[in-house]
This record gives C-alpha cells, sequence and structure tokens, in this order.
C-alpha cells in the first residue's frame, strides 16, 4: 500500500478551508465585518492551495485540480477589470468551467484512492459529490447565460439561482464530509 501522507494533511486542510471559507462568507455579509470576512476568506483560501499542493505529491487528480485553481485565481483576477457585460460573462463561465474540473479532479482521484483502499462507501460519496456539482455547474452556465436576455432572463435566472444555491449548499456540505472522511482515512 501506498503511504498517503502528504495527501491526508493536505485533505485536511482542504476540509479546515472548505469550513472557514463559509465562516468567513457569513461574517462578509454583516455591516462592518465585510472586511474582516474578505480577509478571512483569503487566508483559507490559501490553507486551500496549500491543502491541494500538498495532496497533489500523491494523488495526481490533486496536482492537476492545484494547476487549474491557480489558472481560476487570474481568470478571476482578470475579470475584475472588465466590470459587467458580454466579456464579463464569458470569464464568469469559464470560471465556473474551471472551479467544476477542479472539483471533479478531486472528488474523482480521491475516490479512485477510497476504492484502492478498499473504502468503497466513502468513494461512492465522492463521485455523488462530483454529479450533485456537476448538475449545480451547468445549472450556474445555463443561467449566466440566460441572464444576458433582458428582465424574462434576469427573472429566469434569479429564480433559478435561489435553487442552484440550495443545491450548492447540499454539494458544499457532502464534499466537506467526503474531504473529512478521506484524509481521516489517509491518516489511519
Amino acid at each position: 500500500m501506498q503511504p498517503y501522507n502528504n495527501a491526508a494533511s493536505g485533505l485536511k486542510n482542504m476540509f479546515i478551508a472548505e469550513i472557514g471559507i463559509i465562516i468567513c462568507s457569513v461574517i462578509a455579509v454583516i455591516p462592518l465585518l465585510g472586511f474582516i470576512g474578505g480577509i478571512g476568506s483569503l487566508v483559507f483560501l490559501v490553507i486551500s492551495l496549500i491543502g491541494l499542493n500538498s495532496a497533489g505529491k500523491d494523488i495526481e487528480g490533486c496536482r492537476n485540480a492545484f494547476t487549474l485553481t491557480i489558472v481560476q485565481l487570474i481568470i478571476s483576477v482578470l475579470s475584475g477589470f472588465f466590470g459587467t457585460g458580454f466579456l464579463s460573462t464569458v470569464l464568469a463561465i469559464v470560471n465556473d468551467i474551471l472551479a467544476l474540473l477542479i472539483v471533479r479532479s478531486v472528488c474523482l482521484s480521491v475516490a479512485d484512492v477510497m476504492d484502492s483502499l478498499g473504502h468503497q462507501e466513502i468513494a461512492g460519496k465522492g463521485r455523488t459529490v462530483w454529479q450533485i456539482n456537476l448538475v449545480c455547474y451547468v445549472i450556474t452556465i445555463i443561467l449566466s447565460i440566460i441572464a444576458i436576455i433582458p428582465l424574462l432572463g434576469v427573472v429566469l435566472a434569479a429564480f433559478g439561482g435561489i435553487i442552484t444555491g440550495i443545491l450548492s449548499l447540499i454539494a458544499s456540505i457532502l464534499y466537506m464530509i467526503f474531504l473529512s472522511k478521506s484524509y481521516k482515512v489517509l491518516e489511519a
């Protein structure tokens, strides 16, 4: 059996970062605390990147996810220069596609490791998380395109955004559970 020490600590950092980012996102919407929430989110983003890099030393898919995350960060910075409009929508769609590929790389590669270690139940959870995220990102991309249509598109996108938001929350919780169970198996 291959030792997965780097992957264990990396997935643990990713798990901690996911929790931290959610907490900071809540803090960010509280008046006068938005700045603190934003800074906290950046700190947890760095922790997540460190985790991905560490896990990538043992798991190829995590290494790919790390590279895709760096590309996604560059796209996000670039999109900040374009405000709103067609190019902004295109960059948002590219960003969503990259996010989808990142989740896919992590979930499926870690699920493969769980399978190889005889933990099919956890592997199955990883594949389920991937499938839920796939649905969420496809809907999000479609809504981004629909939102360009005046009035009707905005209304449909807003309604669809609520549904996608709920699904995304469920997917995030399942992703954190998957990361938690996976890193605990690898630490054992």
